[in-house]
């Protein structure tokens, strides 16, 4: 099992909090204690046929299904087609998609109409621009054949719900719907990854490494193998959108998480390379560097990752260097300074002036010295102080 299990999450909480301020597990709750929905919505219909989930959120029913109603956290498998409210145009169509309520993986406006489904429900949801993709929009994705959606673009989403599943991944789940489970989770991750959405990516990422045991598996069984792949290639994106994010230590920890899974796979050691470059730790990075390029020497983008570490070290110190230097510096210069040397007649005075206020006067010279007298006498007295 991964190491996340008792742990902090990598990335935070992303359940939607933009249902009008409400929490999206609050809302959920208090729609399933509110059996009349007086606060939250209008079981009215507009001229169209369609009733106000949320200001700004309207659903109309194509055909009833049969069932209970979609809780919190349960998986939706639909297929839904997303279109410009204003224009028709159609930005992305996603087919048996396995969606949990609450989970945030779809805008606000979605979020609202899976609460509604049942087995076999089809239905129309049209919101408005804050219960879609917001004032940023979301761009096109060639990988996931989406189209760019506009800034405050209001959205029309026609669903099909094919049938209700699980509310949660828990031990009831066999290891074939475990693998399930984990094989959407990815499907989800990989979509907001291709739109740069990497909050939300790492979110998906990280339940599957918290939920896929590999070790479930029979070593050599087809589902061991799918297994580790989607827990391998799950673990380095999410590494990747960590990295997105500035999220150095964290990323440092995914990898090692799967690098205790697949320690020879070679994006994992890519990944492991750059993370440990980034932070300085030249040994991890030396080590992890000398397996890949053991495994494969003539990989270009780990011989390039190679010139790049020598580089990163050497300016490493050259910065050491340059700072023991002016580490020493300022230590020299905050020391005291010694007095300056002065000439014998000078230290005779100072030392005459600072003697003179504890030492009794010196007796007088005799009257028949004369004027010669007077420099031998000072000579005497320098000589025994």
């Amino acid at each position: 099992m991964s190491s996340y299990d008792n742990d902090e999450p990598i990335v935070e909480d992303v359940t939607a909090k933009n249902f009008e301020g409400i929490d999206a597990a609050d809302w959920h709750r208090k729609r399933d204690e509110d059996a009349d929905a007086a606060a939250f919505g209008d079981d009215e219909l507009d001229a169209e046929g369609y009733r106000v989930l949320m200001p700004g959120v309207r659903y109309k029913e194509v055909k009833k299904g049969t069932g209970p109603q979609a809780e919190y956290k349960q998986a939706v498998i639909c297929t839904w087609t997303g279109a410009l409210t204003e224009t028709g145009e159609v930005f992305e169509t996603c087919r048996r998609k396995m969606l949990r309520v609450g989970d945030a993986d779809v805008p606000p406006g979605l979020e609202l109409a899976l609460r509604q489904q049942q087995d076999g429900t089809k239905c129309v949801c049209k919101a408005e621009w804050r219960f879609a993709y917001g004032d940023v929009g979301r761009p096109a994705s060639d990988d996931e054949k989406t189209k760019a959606v506009p800034p405050n673009a209001a959205v029309t989403w026609t669903i099909e719900t094919h049938r209700l599943w699980y509310k949660e991944c828990d031990d009831t789940m066999t290891p074939g719907e475990m693998l399930y489970d984990a094989r959407n989770k990815k499907v989800l991750g990989n979509e907001h990854f291709h739109h740069e959405n990497w909050k939300k990516a790492g979110a998906n990422y990280q339940e599957v490494l918290k939920g896929l045991n590999v070790w479930n598996y029979e070593e050599g069984d087809p589902d061991r193998v799918e297994a580790e792949e989607i827990y391998v290639h799950c673990g380095n994106n999410l590494v990747y959108a960590l990295m997105k994010m500035d999220e150095w230590l964290k990323a440092e920890k995914a990898v090692c998480d799967v690098l205790t899974v697949a320690p020879d796979d070679r994006k994992s050691l890519y990944r492991a390379t750059q993370v440990a470059m980034h932070l300085s730790k030249w040994p991890e990075a030396d080590a992890a560097l000398k397996i890949a390029m053991e495994t494969w020497p003539n990989h270009k983008q780990f011989r390039d990752l190679y010139e790049t570490l020598r580089e990163h070290k050497r300016k490493y110190r050259e910065r050491k260097a340059k700072m023991s230097a002016k580490m020493s510096k300022n230590l020299f210069n905050s020391a005291p300074k010694p007095k300056p040397a002065e000439d014998d007649e000078s230290d005779s005075n100072s030392d005459s002036d600072s003697d003179a206020d504890d030492a009794p006067a010196p007796a007088p010279a005799p009257a028949a010295a004369g004027d010669a007298a007077a420099p031998a006498a000072e000579g005497r007295r320098c000589a025994v102080m």
